[in-house]
């Protein structure tokens, strides 16, 4: 088995590079701002150590709101791609399902996600997307899918559906009460089907895949002032076997108003990115999906 990361593009390094800086000032910000959290003096005794611990836990339970639920509505670009290849690579067949499969490239759907803090240290990040396209269309070309020849003005109907689950554990290394950064673990649970119908044939044209992918990623909180916040989510993972791989890029950045304690509304800019390889009747297929765009929404605490 090998284990890689690797970026699709360079917009995941400017991220990535974004997300240090601000890691490091976040860090310098609950330092000098730590607001009830009480320095824990190396030469201390067991017995101080524990007890500081203990108030440390009073002041989170007393201070933070532990379980967050958030809703966002999405407007997404989307981009899919599904490619066949033979063994032997007697055959290669790359299609767009927007291009020619005439699946709308616009679309507008539901996200969710849920953090439960169970300890100042600890808590479970989970989350949630699902995206179902379907499109009546003619083929402008000859298509290859699965190994049949689809000729170009074939009435063809064409879906692909997408549901993705995800939890997790998740690990916070700050705990201020105006600032949080933590680093989860995640496996996403990944249900793809994409299809070709038509009333000449093509009726069994279709391609499933049950993917469980491991992700890993930082999850932030930056109080800018009484009412406005700066929340980060970036997530990433990839891996390569002998006859499956994939990779997965995630990305959420939002400014969120609380004008009660327990509400927040959310403007966000989403990024999500996936690429599996595997084999589907002895064809190596690949499918690269990704969506990106803004999205609003309500966020609960409690």
């Amino acid at each position: 088995m090998l284990f890689k990361i690797s970026m699709k593009d360079s917009i995941y390094k400017q991220v990535l590079t974004f997300v240090f800086i601000f890691c490091l000032n976040l860090q310098a910000f609950g330092l000098s701002h730590s607001m009830g959290v009480i320095p824990i003096d190396t030469l201390k005794s067991k017995a101080d150590k524990k007890l500081d611990r203990q108030n440390e836990r009073d002041i989170f339970k007393s201070n933070n709101k532990r379980f967050k639920i958030s809703f966002d509505y999405v407007h997404a670009t989307l981009d899919t791609e599904i490619s066949f290849e033979l063994p032997e690579g007697n055959l290669h067949s790359v299609i767009s399902l927007e291009n020619d499969l005439g699946l709308p490239s616009n679309s507008y759907f539901f996200t969710g996600s849920f953090l439960y803090r169970i300890t100042p240290s600890s808590g479970l990040y989970a989350q949630y997307y699902g995206i179902n396209r379907k499109e009546n269309t003619q083929t402008k070309r000859d298509l290859i899918f699965k190994g049949e020849i689809i000729p170009a003005g074939t009435d063809i109907e064409a879906h692909f559906n997408t549901q993705v689950i995800s939890t997790g554990y998740l690990y916070s290394v700050l705990k201020n009460p105006d600032a949080h950064l933590g680093f989860y673990f995640n496996i996403y649970l990944m249900f793809l089907e994409t299809a070709v119908q038509s009333a000449y044939g093509y009726q069994d044209l279709n391609v499933e895949l049950v993917a469980p992918l491991p992700n890993f990623g930082i999850l932030a909180s930056f109080k800018l002032n009484k009412w406005l916040y700066f929340n980060g989510n970036i997530g990433f993972f990839a891996l390569k076997l002998e006859d499956f791989g994939g990779s997965l890029h995630n990305l959420d950045i939002a400014f969120m108003a609380k004008p009660v304690d327990w509400l927040g509304i959310d403007l966000s800019y989403q990024v999500f990115d996936v690429m599996v390889e595997f084999p589907s009747d002895d064809i190596n297929t690949k499918i690269d999906y990704n969506f990106r765009g803004p999205s609003i929404g309500l966020s609960f605490f409690f």
